[in-house]
């Protein structure tokens, strides 16, 4: 089911329109959190240190998905166990 969920999230929620802008704010974010370390650091350590935070935040986008996909079946079937 993971996988499955997984590739629903990746073909369809992921090049959505609400996603894009998900996806600008979280850019605009990780940047603002980051200003103070490209003012000290090299282009590579700020790239290093930026795609980090871009690869946490993709990772919390999809379990997110996944974890909210799975809730709201639960509760269109009437199971939550919250």
């Amino acid at each position: 089911m993971q996988n499955e969920l997984e590739e629903l999230y990746n073909m369809l929620v992921s090049q959505t329109d609400i996603m894009k802008n998900v996806n600008e704010r979280v850019e605009k974010q990780i940047e603002y959190e980051l200003l103070e370390f490209r003012k000290l650091a090299s282009w590579d350590d700020y790239e290093c240190e930026r795609d980090k935070y871009i690869s946490v935040a993709e990772t919390a986008k999809k379990e997110g998905f996944m974890a909210g996909f799975n809730y709201a079946v639960r509760l269109l079937k009437g199971t939550d166990n919250s």
